[in-house]
């Protein structure tokens, strides 16, 4: 990053000699104040404990999900934030399940591990069947399969091939690591993946019809994951178009045993039941929004956010509860602190990020701007999240001229070490200087290079500065990720302590600066 700050620095120094600019100021007392608070009087780890221990997983649409939203309104409130309120977007229908039980009966007896997946049906009792191997990717395989289904629990997926543990499960990005992340990365003409995933998309519904007609008893995927952890995600939740069949992630390890059994000629039973509901009472799912007010009638803002879905199978601690609760503590921190603001402060707490950042995507077009779906009719039927930044142009909205810089935290319990600049070298300088108090705590390392996947994009998308932090990886994609194990014991009390510290002081200065943050030219072919 010294490299980087020092190549900006010259270019500015050799064109405007005369008018070199003042470095970005940095209130330490103020610093002071939050990191006594941040790490002297945290709440943080109580907050999410609440709402993973009490709470529990928060599948977009479940009661769950609404109560944490909820929750958190009220203690914003209760903290003195104000405007404290739910934004609903429609979403579907709400899924959530209480029992998966799955054995093999035949050739002999077994405890098989298994979830199932969302927005799949129950099995409404016991049922009992011999299970077939039946790879189906596309309408073409149909054919193969049709007369043989009938009474039969269906597993879908290969086997794969066992992973081999090569890294730590556990670890810290590396000054090397960190060194790389800073490099810019010179675009490419990416492909377009949409086409892929609309393929996938378009084919589900007909898969499970075909099934259903030919009187498939269950479905069984095998998890992606070895180790016995078990990913379940899925995604059919729009009202009308639930599958008609229950169906389960097994672990690959047990998934693999029936396949060898059946390749060895053996008959394989299965017994399962699952016991799942559907919530069809309100197919919308909610966004919690609070905020400290700016001073005067119509104040610019700030923003800061972090999904507060999970998927089902944890408690979604790391993915993305952590997160929630730093928001929540930063906001905590400056509302101790009794700060005023010039800017308001808003703080947003998203639901649906999980299915494609529904919650996010609806603020953003509900109040800063949108851009029109493309003109490939089945390109259009798939989530905006595949096709919005590739369609034009973007059209703004008055809320557009008032937002600043919103600031993005979802990777996991990992401290901060650095942000990423989604290409705004005005913004580097800031926040070289932003962190400057925090290089005790190894949080320094800024990069122009973007990142994705979470709930920033949007905002990036409709030409607004919004960033997500880099850090730590810990074990997030190594084990915690969407998985069984995605609970409160895994994550770092420290870590999340500093992120809350952190952030709370990036949105102080990000509120008090004299100009608004400094913006990349809007999205234009």
């Amino acid at each position: 990053m010294r490299h980087l700050l020092a190549s900006l620095t010259l270019a500015t120094v050799i064109a405007i000699p005369a008018f070199a600019a003042e470095p970005e100021p940095v209130d330490f007392d103020m610093v002071n104040r939050i990191r006594d608070e941040g790490f002297n009087h945290s709440q943080v780890m109580e907050t999410l404990e609440y709402m993973t221990d009490v709470i529990g997983p928060r599948l977009t649409g479940s009661p769950a999900l609404r109560r944490a939203n909820d929750w958190t309104r009220d203690k914003f409130s209760e903290w003195g934030l104000k405007n404290a309120h739910l934004e609903g977007f429609e979403f579907g229908r709400g899924w959530s399940f209480s029992k998966s039980v799955v054995r093999m009966v035949a050739p002999r007896e077994a405890q098989l591990y298994a979830l199932p997946l969302s927005w799949h049906p129950g099995t409404n009792g016991v049922i009992r069947g011999e299970a077939i191997k039946a790879i189906i990717k596309s309408e073409k395989d149909f054919e193969k399969f049709k007369g043989k289904l009938k009474g039969k629990i269906v597993l879908l997926s290969d086997g794969g091939k066992p992973s081999i543990p090569d890294k730590p499960l556990f670890r810290r990005l590396s000054a090397e690591e960190l060194a790389k992340r800073e490099a810019f990365r010179i675009p490419d003409d990416e492909p377009d993946r949409s086409d892929r995933f609309a393929k996938i998309f378009h084919f589900q519904p007909k898969l499970y019809a075909f099934l259903k007609e030919e009187g498939a008893l269950a479905v069984v995927r095998r998890s992606p994951r070895d180790a016995a952890l078990i990913e379940a995600s899925a995604y059919m939740h729009k009202t009308g178009e639930s599958p008609d069949i229950p169906a389960v992630a097994m672990s690959s390890e047990d998934y693999r045993r029936l396949l060898r059994l059946i390749e060895h000629e053996q008959t394989v039973e299965l017994e399962m039941e699952v016991v799942a509901r559907y919530y069809d009472d309100d197919p919308k799912a909610y966004n919690t929004i609070a905020e400290i007010p700016g001073r005067g009638r119509n104040p610019q803002v700030v923003m800061a956010g972090a999904h507060l879905d999970s998927w089902f199978v944890g408690d979604g601690a790391v993915d993305n509860g952590v997160g929630s609760a730093i928001v929540m503590e930063a906001a905590r921190i400056l509302s101790a602190l009794k700060v005023k603001p010039r800017r308001t402060i808003r703080f947003a707490l998203w639901g649906g990020e999980e299915q494609g950042l529904y919650g996010s995507a609806a603020y953003v077009q509900n109040h800063f701007g949108t851009r029109p779906p493309p003109a490939d009719e089945e390109k259009a039927k798939l989530p905006s999240f595949f096709w919005f930044s590739d369609t034009y142009p973007v059209t703004t909205k008055p809320e557009h001229e008032k937002l600043s810089v919103y600031f993005n935290i979802d990777n996991g319990s990992g401290r901060i070490r650095g942000i990423y600049g989604e290409g705004n070298a005005a913004a580097a300088p800031i926040f070289e200087r932003w962190f400057t108090p925090f290089h005790d705590l190894a949080a320094e390392t800024i990069t122009l290079n973007k990142t994705g996947g979470t709930d920033h994009l949007y905002f990036q998308w409709v030409g607004l500065p919004a960033y997500q932090f880099i850090q730590d990886p810990l074990d997030y994609g190594a084990r915690l990720h969407h998985t069984q194990i995605d609970t409160f014991d895994h994550v770092q009390a420290k870590d999340a302590k500093q992120a809350a510290v952190i952030l709370a002081s990036f949105l102080y200065h990000a509120a008090m600066r004299e100009e608004r943050f400094p913006r990349t030219p809007l999205p234009h072919k």
